[in-house]
């Protein structure tokens, strides 16, 4: 059974900091322990070098380093969201239905979102990713682009769609409307509409006059 200890530093690693660490009790040897023969004389102390000269056992075995500290799971997933979103993060509170403020004490890992959002959190998150391996970042007129049913990629995720499909689809319209732009472009060349003149509305039928 592997236990974590809090061992305080002893004077022989006193210009060190202390380490947090994974440590367990060492296996008895099998040399016999002896009495406590020749135990440290007047003035002496009783440091960790001390012990691990004594014949008979061995005190803590090192397992492992702590991992550093981190920021909570939901904290890492918004980084994950904001890199994708990026300006538009703003945007995302009404996928939950909560202040801009509270989205950002979930980033700060202040605050721990509610169950009812992980969800979306999650697909908030595979959305972020679809657009980071894209090269794509979305602005306001983009996350209010129809995708499906009449509704934007915010609202589906909002209603539980997946991240990834509609983020995906979003790209495909804008692909697609990219495409048809430069059609155009390359149809029209250097002309530009022709402006009407009052003469192409045609004579008016009733008499203003009147």
């Amino acid at each position: 059974m592997f236990s974590a200890l809090a061992i305080p530093p002893t004077l022989d690693y006193v210009a060190n900091s202390p380490v947090p660490a994974l440590y367990r009790r060492a296996e008895t040897m099998d040399l016999p322990r002896f009495p406590d023969i020749g135990a440290v004389g007047t003035g002496g102390l009783k440091t960790g070098s001390y012990y691990l000269g004594k014949s008979g056992y061995r005190t803590l075995e090192l397992l492992q380093e702590a991992p550093a500290a981190t920021l909570p799971p939901f904290a890492l997933l918004m980084e994950d969201i904001q890199s994708g979103f990026g300006r538009t993060m703003s945007r995302l509170p009404e996928v939950f239905g909560v202040s801009r403020q509270t989205l950002y004490n979930w980033l700060s890992g202040e605050k721990t979102p509610k169950e009812q959002h992980h969800a979306k959190l999650y697909e908030l998150a595979a959305a972020a990713k679809v657009f980071q391996e894209a090269g794509f970042k979305p602005n306001s007129a983009t996350l209010d682009r129809t995708v499906a049913h009449g509704k934007s990629l915010l609202e589906l995720i909002g209603e539980g769609r997946s991240g990834a499909d509609t983020a995906n689809r979003l790209l495909q319209i804008l692909k697609r409307s990219s495409v048809a732009r430069a059609k155009l472009s390359d149809i029209l060349g250097d002309r530009k509409p022709a402006r009407l003149s009052v003469s192409d509305m045609g004579a008016p039928h009733l008499d203003e006059r009147s």
